[in-house]
C-alpha cells in the first residue's frame, strides 16, 4: 500500500503520542512498585498473602488482555484505550483510599483488568508502521516505558514522606492525564475491523488455544510465557536478595528501576541498528543467552559490584527482548488478528507473572523449619544456605532462562527453514 508523505508524518506524530501515553502509563505502574509491599504489610498481610496480592493483578491481566485486544479489533483501538486508562485511574483511587484488605485486593484486580491497555497501545503501533519499522516502533514504546520507570521512582522518593497512599493518588492523576490526552490527540488507527460476533468464552480461552495451534505463533507464545516466569521470580527475589546480602532497602529498589529506565533511553537507537545488522532471529538468540548468563552470575557471585554490573547488563539486553518477540509475532500473524495476537502474547506474559510468585514461594521452601531434601544432609544444607541468601532463586531463574535460550535456538532454526522453503517455492 502506497503511503503519502503527509500520512507518513501523521503516523510519526501518532507514534510519539502513543509513546508519551506509554510513558505516563509506566509512570503509574513504576510509582507503585517500591511501596506496594510495605503498603500491603500495613494491612496486616503476611508474605504469602502479599504474594497472592501480586498474583491477583497478573491473573486478572491474563484473563482481561485478550478480551481487550479482541474488542479493539472490533470497535477500534481508541475507545478501548480510553476505557483501560480510566479504569487504571479508578483502581489507583481505590487503592489510595482502601480501608480494608478486600478493597485493596479488588483495586489490584481492577488495575490488572485495565492493565491490558499495553496490548492495545502496541496494536496501535502495528497499525501505523511498516514491517521493517516495527522493531524501532516497539523499542520506542519500550523506551517510553523505561523513561516512566526512570522518573516514577524518583518522584516517589519525594512523595513517600507524605504517606504511601499519596503515591496511589499521584498514579491516579497521571492515569487521568493519559486518558485526557488519548481522547484529545490520538486518532483511531484500526480501519480493518473484525466483523464476527464476539464470544467472550471464545475470546479468552479458544483464542489462546487457537494461538497455540499456529506453529510459529505457538513457539513465540511459549518463549514469552517461560521468559516471563523468570522475570516474575526475579522481580520478587532481587528485593530480599539485596536486603539480606547488602543491607539495601526501598531506596535502592527505586535506584534499580531508575538505572534500567536510563539504559532504555540511552541505548534506544541501538535497537534499529542491531536489528538491521544481525536480524530478528540472531538478536533473539543472543538476548536470551545473555539474560541466562546474567542471572547465573548473580547466583554465583554475591557482590555489590557484580550486582550493579549485572543490572546494567540486564537493562541493556531487556531493551531488545520485547520488541524482537513482538515484531516476530506481528510478522507471522494475520493483519485482522493482530490486536488479539498481541493480546494473547501479553496474556501469556501476565500468566507467567501470576505463576512466578508461587514458584518463588516453592523455591524458598528450604527456609522453612524441618526442611529436608530426601534426607540427604549435604544437599539439604546447600539448599537451605542458598535459599536464605536468595541465590537459589537466581539459580532457578538462570536455569529457566537457559531453557528459553535452548528453545529459541530450535525455534530460529525452524524459522530459517521456513524462510528457505518459501524462497525455493518462487
Amino acid at each position: 500500500m502506497f503511503i503519502t508523505k503527509n500520512e507518513n508524518i501523521q503516523n510519526k506524530k501518532n507514534l510519539y503520542i502513543i509513546a508519551f501515553i506509554s510513558f505516563l502509563n509506566a509512570l503509574t505502574f513504576a510509582a507503585i512498585i517500591p511501596i506496594l509491599y510495605s503498603y500491603a504489610s500495613s494491612f496486616g498481610l503476611n508474605d504469602s498473602q502479599i504474594g497472592f496480592l501480586f498474583g491477583s493483578f497478573a491473573l486478572a491481566q491474563f484473563f482481561a488482555t485478550p478480551i481487550i485486544g479482541r474488542l479493539s479489533d472490533k470497535y477500534g483501538r481508541k475507545p478501548l484505550l480510553l476505557i483501560s486508562l480510566f479504569g487504571t485511574f479508578i483502581a489507583n483511587i481505590m487503592q489510595g483510599f482502601a480501608a480494608n484488605v478486600w478493597v485493596l485486593f479488588l483495586a489490584r484486580i481492577l488495575d490488572g483488568i485495565t492493565g491490558g491497555n499495553n496490548s492495545v497501545a502496541q496494536a496501535v503501533i502495528s497499525d501505523m508502521t511498516k514491517e521493517k519499522d516495527r522493531p524501532m516502533g516497539f523499542a520506542l514504546f519500550g523506551a517510553s516505558f523505561g523513561i516512566g520507570f526512570l522518573i516514577g521512582p524518583v518522584i516517589v522518593l519525594l512523595i513517600i514522606p507524605f504517606g504511601n497512599n499519596f503515591v496511589f493518588f499521584f498514579s491516579a492523576f497521571v492515569a487521568l492525564v493519559a486518558t485526557i490526552l488519548t481522547a484529545l490527540f490520538l486518532p483511531e488507527t484500526n480501519f480493518n475491523r473484525e466483523t464476527k460476533k464476539l464470544d467472550f468464552i471464545d475470546t479468552v480461552f479458544l483464542q489462546i488455544y487457537r494461538g497455540f495451534q499456529m506453529p510459529v505463533v505457538r513457539d513465540i507464545l511459549i518463549i514469552n510465557l517461560i521468559s516471563s516466569l523468570s522475570i516474575a521470580i526475579f522481580q520478587i527475589a532481587f528485593q530480599p536478595y539485596i536486603k539480606v546480602n547488602f543491607g539495601m532497602g526501598e531506596r535502592e529498589i527505586s535506584y534499580v528501576l531508575i538505572l534500567v529506565g536510563l539504559i532504555n533511553i540511552v541505548f534506544l537507537p541501538l535497537v534499529k541498528i542491531f536489528t538491521n545488522k544481525f536480524g530478528l532471529n540472531n538478536l533473539l538468540k543472543w538476548t536470551f543467552l545473555i539474560i541466562a548468563l546474567n542471572f547465573l552470575i548473580l547466583a554465583l557471585f554475591v557482590d555489590t559490584i557484580v550486582f550493579w554490573s549485572m543490572m546494567v547488563v540486564f537493562g541493556f539486553v531487556n531493551l531488545f527482548s520485547r520488541p524482537v518477540v513482538t515484531s516476530l509475532l506481528i510478522k507471522y500473524s494475520r493483519k485482522e488478528d493482530q490486536g488479539v495476537a498481541i493480546g494473547v502474547l501479553e496474556s501469556m506474559f501476565s500468566l507467567g507473572l501470576a505463576v512466578g510468585p508461587a514458584m518463588f514461594a516453592l523455591v524458598n521452601l528450604p527456609t522453612k523449619e524441618e526442611f529436608t531434601f530426601l534426607k540427604l544432609p549435604f544437599i539439604t544444607d546447600i539448599l537451605i544456605d542458598s535459599a536464605k541468601n536468595y541465590t537459589l532463586s537466581f539459580f532457578v531463574v538462570g536455569l529457566i532462562s537457559f531453557c528459553v535460550w535452548l528453545y529459541v535456538l530450535w525455534f530460529t532454526k525452524k524459522l530459517d527453514y521456513i524462510g528457505t522453503t518459501i524462497e525455493n517455492n518462487f
